[in-house]
C-alpha cells in the first residue's frame, strides 16, 4: 500500500492562539503558562514573563479566553512546549499532542508530490500522545527490519518526514 502526502494549508498561529480557551498557570517566579482545555493539550502551550520587551507572536498583544470566564490579554506571548512547562510547573501533560503517523519502506517523489511506498504503519486518524510518537513507532520497524525506514509525522504546527534508522546503523 501506498500514501501520497498531502499538502497542508497555512495557519494563523495568533488566529489558533485566540480560539480557544485557557488553564491559567503561574509559577512561583511569577511566570504565567495557558493550557488548552482540550484533549490535547500540548499542542495549545503559551508562556508570558510580562516583559515589556517580549516579542513573541512579532509583539503582538493576544486575547485569551479563559476556562472561568474572565479573559486576559497579552502583548508578545511564546507558543511554549510541553517539555519547559513540565520543567518550570511540574505538569505533565507532554503525552497530550494531536498527531498523524504514516511509516513505510520508502519515498519516491515526483515533482512537488511525495508518496510514502510500502506503508508498514499508518494511523487510521491523529492520535493524542506524545509529540515524537512517530519517530518511536518508526525506530521499532527500522529495528525489525534492521534497515532505515521513512517516517512521515503531521501535527496542528505542521508536518516533517525523513528516515530513521535502526540502532547501530552505520550511513
Amino acid at each position: 500500500m501506498d500514501y501520497k502526502l498531502e499538502h497542508q494549508q497555512m495557519t494563523c498561529g495568533s488566529s489558533e492562539a485566540e480560539s480557544r480557551k485557557y488553564i491559567p498557570l503561574i509559577t512561583k517566579e511569577g511566570y504565567l503558562w495557558l493550557v488548552a482545555d482540550q484533549p490535547n493539550m500540548g499542542d495549545n502551550v503559551y508562556f508570558c514573563s510580562f516583559d515589556p520587551k517580549s516579542d513573541g507572536f512579532g509583539g503582538r498583544t493576544l486575547h485569551f479566553e479563559l476556562v472561568d470566564g474572565t479573559s486576559i490579554d497579552l502583548p508578545g506571548p511564546w507558543h511554549g512546549n510541553t517539555d519547559s512547562l513540565f520543567h518550570d510547573t511540574g505538569i505533565d501533560i507532554r503525552d497530550t499532542h494531536l498527531t498523524f503517523v504514516v511509516v513505510a519502506k520508502d519515498r519516491k517523489h515526483e515533482g512537488w508530490q511525495c508518496t510514502y511506498t510500502d506503508v508498514l504503519y499508518k494511523d487510521d486518524e491523529p492520535k493524542v500522545g506524545l509529540f515524537d510518537r512517530g519517530e518511536a513507532i518508526a525506530k521499532e520497524w527500522a529495528n525489525k527490519l534492521k534497515q532505515p525506514v521513512m517516517c512521515y509525522r503531521q501535527s496542528q504546527g505542521g508536518s516533517s518526514d525523513g528516515p530513521v534508522y535502526p540502532d547501530g546503523w552505520k550511513k
